[in-house]
């Protein structure tokens, strides 16, 4: 290990699970630029098994256990040299500044200048260029999206096993719809949509649909899948693990802008996506495979929860049918 290489790394990831997924690929820089590094994460707590690249530790934070600051002052005696800071607030550069972690990296805003030896300004807009970039750029921004996209490790064993503990019958083959949006209804494309799409797939294709997502998506699932057969709602049955596992197996997966999105997106899936109040410039999948749909409405993107018109055209003026000929397009090649 040369004199200037970090002996011991740290990251805190981002709380949303879209980000973490997109901070994926700032952590495999991380591992290629300093290869002899040992490299922990800290992760949101219930985000821990999620395959993240890394060469070091998993430490869970559970902010409704412990302070940022208490955590941070705990992490004082672990002997880190370089502590990259992702999420944007001012508790994780809180926590940062408490660990006494001499370099301590991340973007500057909500007062964060003082907590961080190292608080990089923003060159451009934000928002304006991929939240990807925006990462990577903390290390150099020489770095492409395109040697670094966001990865999990996951291999066709650990598919395996996560398959193996889901308790609900699977099909040999099917597509997957998450129709939920933790952020809001501005991100949420009409289930009445949902519906009729599901429809036409099921009348042209005649392929299984599963409606995925959380607790609080199983009345959205319900509103989709009422009446249909080979329509199955599992909307709270699956762990974060068998979630991803499932959708590792689909044959496509049909989703608001949302943390199953970039899911898929690491998976390198095919996938369309829809963008309502948020923007794909900044937060799209970074996958080949993905169909990416939005309106570009006068007003869009607001990156509100809710319309502040009250109409969400947005996302309503993607019409079902635009996004069945989509669906067709993948559906009819063999995958």
């Amino acid at each position: 290990m040369s004199e200037n290489t970090p002996s011991k790394i740290l990251i805190r990831t981002p709380n949303w699970l879209g980000d973490l997924v997109i901070a994926s690929g700032f952590v495999r820089a991380i591992l290629d630029y300093y290869p002899e590094s040992n490299v922990d994460l800290i992760v949101k707590s219930g985000f821990e098994n999620l395959p993240m690249p890394q060469r070091g530790k998993i430490i869970v934070f559970d902010a409704g256990k412990n302070t940022a600051g208490t955590f941070g002052r705990e992490l004082s005696s672990k002997n880190y040299s370089h502590f990259y800071v992702l999420p944007p607030s001012f508790s994780s550069a809180w926590m940062a500044f408490q660990s006494r972690i001499p370099q301590r990296i991340g973007y500057a805003g909500e007062f964060r200048s003082l907590l961080l030896s190292k608080a990089k300004k923003h060159e451009v807009k934000p928002r304006s260029v991929h939240l990807l970039k925006e990462y990577l750029n903390l290390l150099d921004p020489e770095l492409s999206m395109e040697k670094y996209p966001p990865n999990l490790e996951i291999t066709g064993e650990w598919t395996q096993k996560h398959l193996n503990t889901f308790q609900k019958p699977l099909p040999e083959s099917y597509i997957v719809f998450t129709p939920g949006a933790v952020y809001g209804p501005a991100k949420q494309w009409p289930l009445e949509h949902f519906r009729t799409l599901a429809t036409n797939i099921k009348k042209s294709f005649g392929i299984p649909i599963l409606i995925l997502g959380t607790n609080e998506d199983a009345d959205f699932g319900e509103e989709i899948s009422q009446g249909f057969e080979g329509i199955h709602n599992y909307c709270g049955h699956t762990s974060l693990t068998e979630f991803l596992a499932i959708l590792s197996k689909a044959k496509l997966l049909i989703s608001n802008d949302s943390g199953s999105m970039h899911l898929m997106g690491a998976l390198k899936r095919p996938q369309i996506a829809f963008f309502g109040s948020t923007s794909p410039s900044w937060t799209a999948p970074v996958n080949p495979s993905a169909s990416i749909l939005c309106n570009n409405l006068f007003c869009s993107p607001c990156f509100s929860r809710k319309c502040r018109y009250g109409h969400y055209d947005c996302l309503k003026k993607i019409h079902p049918e635009l996004v069945f000929q989509e669906a067709q397009k993948i559906l009819s090649v063999k995958i």
